[in-house]
């Protein structure tokens, strides 16, 4: 009797201890996740302001968040900082 108890005790520890992993996997890839993603839209909401501030004012470029970004034409904004092109819906 003993040997099962103990089988059993040892059985339940290692069923804690995958369950304890999944779940800490899962909150590591939610939290990791959410923060992709707070990036993305900041970084969209970055380009519509600049391209929004380029538009109303007479400045040939501005600085936003450490990115520098110019009207290249109607709807598009060039970013200085990683040389993309970005088209901007008004």
């Amino acid at each position: 009797m003993k040997r099962v108890k103990g089988f059993l005790i040892f059985e339940s520890a290692i069923a804690i201890i995958i369950i304890s992993v999944v779940a800490v996997s899962c909150l590591y890839l939610t939290v990791a996740e959410g923060q992709k993603n707070g990036q993305e839209i900041e970084l969209k909401t970055d380009r519509i302001y600049a391209y929004h501030v380029l538009k109303t004012s007479d400045l040939d470029q501005i600085t936003v968040h450490d990115h520098v970004y110019e009207r290249v034409g109607q709807h598009y904004l060039n970013d200085k900082t990683t040389n993309q092109k970005f088209k901007v819906k008004d």
